[in-house]
């Protein structure tokens, strides 16, 4: 193909995309007229880490290299959260929320969104640590509350966003407005 040839065919194809691009944009849209609402929990937080720390034998220091061998082997985690949301007395979320990272030593993230029909409900969110603190370790101050919850009645309208997160400074649970 001659260079004056591929210029040619090079405006030829751009032009079409434009003109391609223009007329999809008159294209007509309707944007979802559902009626309903939504419920999102959205945030992130700093779990309660801890080390389970145990004594190498000598056979397994024997099959480290040099350079690693440490006598005490060390093992850290965050410990895990159960999130619970019953809406108008119904419990319609129950699961154990993990660390992220593959060691389960990251923080711990929550997203779920709900769709509702617009009105008067009652929410209630609990999310409480799973398991106890080691023997000889303290909780850190800075860390998660081992149980954060919101019990509220709220009015959706429609096509709203209510935000329930995790506000850090004041280490508890708040409902905000999500909508964009």
């Amino acid at each position: 193909m001659t260079p004056l040839a591929r210029r040619t065919t090079a405006i030829a194809l751009a032009l079409g995309s434009t003109l391609a691009i223009g007329a999809l944009s008159r294209a007509p849209y309707t944007a979802d007229r559902a009626a309903h609402g939504v419920v999102r929990l959205a945030w992130r937080a700093r779990g309660e880490r801890v080390e389970e720390c145990r004594r190498l034998t000598p056979e397994e220091l024997e099959r480290l290299p040099a350079h690693m061998r440490q006598e005490e082997s060390c093992e850290g985690r965050v410990l895990p959260y159960r999130l619970q949301l019953s809406i108008d007395g119904a419990r319609v979320v129950d699961e154990l929320v993990q660390a992220a990272g593959a060691r389960h030593d990251r923080p711990l993230y929550v997203y779920r969104e709900l769709t509702l029909q617009p009105g008067a409900h009652a929410i209630a969110v609990v999310f409480a640590r799973e398991g106890a603190i080691p023997p000889g370790e303290r909780e850190a101050s800075e860390g998660t509350p081992p149980r954060l919850a919101l019990d509220t009645t709220v009015a959706l309208l429609s096509r709203r966003v209510l935000l329930v997160t995790y506000d850090d400074d004041a280490r508890r649970l708040v409902l905000r407005d999500g909508s964009p």
